[in-house]
């Protein structure tokens, strides 16, 4: 799909992968329609961005379908929603039996309905004029799985399963609409301290079974690649009309080992040592 005029949704914008997406989207010419709960992080995006774009931030809680159907609403009203990037997420750790039931269901109420909204209020704009491509950021996470994240693991799998399911439907009643999928490794980003932030808490105790697993894992992200990485992929995918994507590559060599581990009857591989 050509990127050439018409408005673009990107929520999760104030900062990370959501705020290089608004740059690289940025420069490409599209009208943006920005969209975070937090007022502050998302308009320190928008002041960051070139003078002259075309930007509207709208802060929301992507668990609440009305917010979407407002970011496509003012994406309508510039240019046309050609493009929804669906990439709030949060991600909070511990051992999946005595994890707060409330931690749980943050992160099923933001990483899945917050992008199952977003599909439902995108698509049907986009099949009304017959273009357009919608993209979830789902995580290296939604092809394999890692401890001590299970709420993370289960909902960026359930990302993929909803994105492949949506591309399949796509094809056969609305062409011309495209569904993505993102699945990057360790991005260098603030969201492990931005989903204490949204979760409320002050003073994070884990277990010692996972405080040693989690610092590690929290250790490879901040070595990570940076956001700009994922949205330069996400702009590429999206002109080759591709579904995987997979900004650093050798994600997928986890995904392959799993695959090969089910068809030998192996256990699964413990990625976090």
């Amino acid at each position: 799909m050509e990127l050439a005029g018409g408005a673009a949704i990107v929520t999760g914008a104030g900062g990370g992968i959501g705020g290089a997406l608004a740059h690289r989207l940025a420069a490409e010419g599209l009208a943006l329609v920005l969209s975070d709960l937090d007022a502050d992080r998302l308009a320190a995006t928008v002041a960051s961005l070139p003078e002259g774009t075309d930007v509207t931030a709208v802060v929301g809680d992507v668990s609440d379908p009305a917010h979407h159907a407002e970011l496509v609403t003012v994406a309508e009203d510039h240019g046309g929603l050609v493009l929804s990037v669906l990439n709030a997420a949060v991600y909070l750790p511990g051992q999946s039996w005595d994890m707060p039931i409330e931690q749980w269901q943050l992160q099923v109420d933001v990483n899945f309905w917050g992008v199952l909204h977003g599909v439902r209020a995108a698509v049907p704009a986009m099949a009304a004029r017959g273009t357009g491509t919608v993209v979830a950021v789902s995580s290296g996470a939604g092809l394999v799985a890692m401890p001590m994240l299970a709420p993370y693991v289960a909902t960026k799998h359930a990302v993929v399963g909803l994105m492949e399911s949506l591309q399949h439907e796509l094809a056969r009643t609305n062409p011309g609409v495209r569904a993505a999928v993102v699945c990057p490794g360790n991005i260098a980003t603030p969201l492990a301290m931005n989903s204490l932030d949204a979760a409320n808490v002050v003073n994070e105790q884990l277990p010692d079974a996972a405080a040693g697993v989690v610092a590690g894992l929290r250790a490879g992200v901040a070595a990570g690649a940076g956001p700009m990485t994922v949205a330069d992929a996400v702009v590429d995918a999206v002109r080759e009309d591709r579904f995987w994507v997979l900004p650093q590559p050798e994600v997928a060599y986890g995904a392959l080992d799993r695959v090969q581990r089910i068809v030998d009857g192996r256990p699964p591989v413990d990625l976090a040592g």
